[in-house]
């Protein structure tokens, strides 16, 4: 009777999950703007630091800038004795007949005060950098000498997201606006992994992830992951500063029986990546079959190397339709979006976009699969 009743429960449970659930009501869900606060003002991020990470719109930025200039006028009028009023600069409208989307990309194409970064594949590196990190710098470089970077603002992609064969939830990639971050201009990439309302029986989950990168140099400058999950809750922020070759990272973990609070400041190889922005930098190189990229990734304080090898062409099944992709195989070691180390599969669109269609991860037991559900183009930034 007993083994009945277990066998009874596995499958109502089964069944539970394998019901269809409305994918436009997951979807719904997942682009909504989730609540929660920049992380640099949840940590005790030092006044300073914090707004030098302070996140801005390019026309907040803008603006700010031109507020500066007009007291700066305004106070050297006072300080000669002029009374003549300083007024400043009027702002053209833009076209009211352009998308919002096409103003934003317009708007980023020829930065009025993006900051010049040093020769960053060359950089003065500071007399305490680790002699070790130049082996790491130089297998950087071969990589950075053959990238492209590739941004498509207002990209969208949806990845269904299955495990033991049934959908265990649903990704959204979003390539965000351009906005201003230390006064440079940044990437912003952002990620949501929702788990699907079946699923919660089991498990469920809610996380969230922001990586900036600087436009110019595609260096990582603010990392945020955000987890709400049933047995945990993290806040981990990392901030990067490659004049200094530093990372400065938070971590704050609350779970039963095993809760973790810490900062670490450490060094770090001068062409280093997040553990999200080295799936886009992967966007951007050649990938011919053959080709071996390794370049470092930073996650929680520490960095990892990570081997890119790619496999060559492949023709996939994806939402029902067969497309051209390039395979690559990625060796990590390292905690972070794919948290478990060992190979991961990755194909990406054998077109200029580069969009990922699949990726596949082994785990402790059997192995996690991604699939491109829905894709929005976005408008390309040079």
């Amino acid at each position: 009777m007993k083994n009945f009743k277990s066998a009874l429960f596995f499958l109502c449970c089964l069944a539970v999950t394998s019901c269809a659930t409305n994918y436009e009501e997951e979807k719904s869900v997942l682009l909504q703007k989730p609540e929660g606060s920049d992380l640099v003002t949840a940590f005790d991020v030092e006044k300073e630091q914090a707004e030098s990470y302070k996140t801005q719109s390019i026309e907040e930025q803008k603006k700010a800038e031109e507020e500066r200039i007009a007291a700066e006028a305004l106070a050297a009028a006072q300080k000669k004795g002029k009374n003549s009023k300083v007024k400043t600069p009027a702002v053209k409208e833009p076209d009211s007949k352009e998308t919002t989307a096409t103003k934003e990309a317009k708007a980023v194409a020829k930065p009025a005060t993006q900051t010049a970064s040093s020769n960053y594949l060359n950089p003065v590196l500071p007399a305490n950098y680790p002699e070790e990190y130049k082996a790491y710098d130089a297998k950087s470089r071969a990589v950075w000498s053959k990238f492209k970077p590739v941004f498509y603002q207002g990209e969208q992609s949806i990845m269904a997201i299955s495990y033991l064969g049934v959908t265990a939830g649903y990704i959204t990639i979003l390539s965000k606006e351009v906005v201003s971050l230390n006064n440079k201009q940044a990437f912003h990439f952002y990620a949501r992994f929702k788990s699907s309302d079946s699923y919660r029986y089991f498990y469920w989950l809610d996380d969230r992830l922001d990586s900036y990168v600087e436009k110019e140099t595609f260096l990582p400058m603010k990392y945020s992951l955000i987890q709400r999950e049933k047995k945990q809750n993290v806040d981990d922020l990392q901030l990067f500063d490659f004049q200094k070759m530093m990372t400065y990272h938070w971590y704050k973990r609350v779970k039963e029986g095993s809760n973790k609070d810490e900062k670490i400041n450490a060094p770090i190889p001068s062409l280093s990546q997040d553990s999200f922005s080295a799936l886009q930098l992967v966007r951007g190189l050649p990938l011919n079959k053959g080709d071996i990229y390794e370049f470092p990734v930073v996650t929680r304080g520490k960095f990892w190397l990570l081997k890119v090898e790619v496999m060559g062409e492949d023709t996939i099944n994806v939402a029902d339709k067969e497309v051209k992709a390039i395979k690559i195989r990625a060796e990590t070691n390292f905690p972070g979006v794919l948290k478990k180390s060992g190979d991961i599969i990755f194909w990406y669109g054998n077109d200029p976009e580069r969009k990922l269609l699949k990726f596949q991860a082994k785990i402790k037991i059997g192995s996690v699969y991604g699939e491109l559900v829905e894709y929005k183009p976005g408008i390309k930034v040079q």
